[in-house]
């Protein structure tokens, strides 16, 4: 189609699209050829369990700023993110690299664990993912860390009650931060108790429930 001035036409987004699996996981880094085999990662995301992460790189010839802003419109603001850093490393240099990294058997070496000893093991899989990501567990406390001739087993199951024990610590965190909600609640609002209002001419009822209301706390002696 055409305008007027004499442009040169739009390029063409060349899409490349990084879209994951029910329990599966992998990196998708961008970066810089820093030489003969050597990568550089800048930037990554982590695409899982059906995640679908579209990167457009837009090559021949590079956008202006206003034509990059509108290829990308439409995008998630993660993938915006992605985009923008794919761009800015175009700008910087004309040599650079998007790498896709797989997370499982990272996961595996990480924990002392042999190749393939997580494949079946989905549940555990979740976990560690979850750990790692949102909770930056650090990898030592996850580790199997006895005899490197134990049963395959037996590694796995160590590293199952690790998980296991760090997700009952990350349960019982959460669990008091909502009781510590709950009570800082209700000294802010003493005449709200149990769900009900008692602020509109009930207060009766309330010392009736004595033992559900909570007095606000009494003024610091001089």
């Amino acid at each position: 189609g055409g305008g007027g001035g004499g442009g040169r036409p739009a390029p063409r987004p060349r899409p490349r699209r990084a879209r994951a699996r029910q329990f599966s996981s992998f990196v998708v880094m961008a970066g810089k050829i820093a030489g003969p085999g050597l990568f550089d990662p800048l930037h990554a995301a982590i695409v899982k369990d059906k995640d679908d992460l579209l990167m457009p790189l837009l090559l021949d010839p590079m956008p202006t700023p206003g034509e990059f802003r509108d290829a990308i419109a439409s995008l998630s603001p993660e993938q915006q993110r992605f985009a923008r850093a794919l761009r800015a490393m175009q700008l910087e240099s004309s040599v650079f690299a998007v790498l896709v990294v797989q997370i499982k058997p990272q996961m595996e070496a990480l924990l002392g664990l042999p190749p393939g000893a997580l494949t079946k093991e989905i549940a555990l899989n979740q976990q560690l993912l979850e750990l790692f990501t949102d909770y930056q567990v650090p990898s030592d406390l996850l580790t199997f860390s006895g005899d490197a001739s134990a049963p395959l087993a037996d590694k796995v199951s160590a590293v199952r009650g690790h998980a296991a024990s760090l997700m009952d610590m990350v349960k019982s965190s959460k669990e008091r931060e909502l009781e510590d909600e709950r009570q800082r609640a209700r000294y802010a609002d003493p005449l709200r108790v149990a769900g009900r209002d008692f602020s509109d001419g009930e207060e009766e009822e309330c010392e009736e429930a004595a033992p559900l209301c909570l007095a606000p706390p009494p003024p610091p002696t001089p």
